[in-house]
């Protein structure tokens, strides 16, 4: 009965977790914004957002040690990476680069581990967005 209780608590979390996106270490992903694992696509200068379990500190990523690189390879920065929320879930906000391509956005993030999203950028207008693949809006920065 144990083993069977166990086994569909693996198969939920499994379930739960998006597909596609890969992680290693201790880093999970719980949501990008737009969600690019169901189709949507990106553009140079969009905003993503990514909700997981940690991200780091602002200091980290400020410093490089912890980088977001768009396709191709080796790999173009993110713009402006900022932490807009530390826990609960933490939140990553960043833009797409000018150069950027379709491929896998790999992120790493020291001491707990990275991942692989796979992402679609495309030249579309904003006339021709897809319902439900909103852009989130910037960052608001206190002042």
């Amino acid at each position: 009965m144990k083993k069977i209780v166990w086994l569909l608590l693996l198969a939920l979390a499994a379930c739960s977790a998006p597909q596609g996106i890969k992680t290693t270490g201790k880093l999970r992903i719980q949501s990008v914004q737009p969600n690019v694992v169901s189709g949507c696509t990106v553009r140079a200068g969009d905003w993503m957002v990514l909700k997981g379990n940690s991200f780091g500190t602002q200091e980290e990523w400020d410093a490089g040690i912890n980088r977001a690189l768009f396709p191709p390879d080796p790999g173009l920065p993110a713009e402006n990476p900022e932490i807009t929320q530390a826990e609960n879930p933490a939140t990553l906000m960043l833009r797409v680069p000018v150069g950027a391509e379709s491929g896998i956005l790999r992120i790493h993030v020291e001491g707990v581990g990275d991942a692989e999203i796979p992402i679609a950028v495309e030249g579309i207008s904003p006339e021709m967005a897809v319902p439900g693949c909103e852009v989130p809006a910037p960052p608001q920065n206190p002042e």
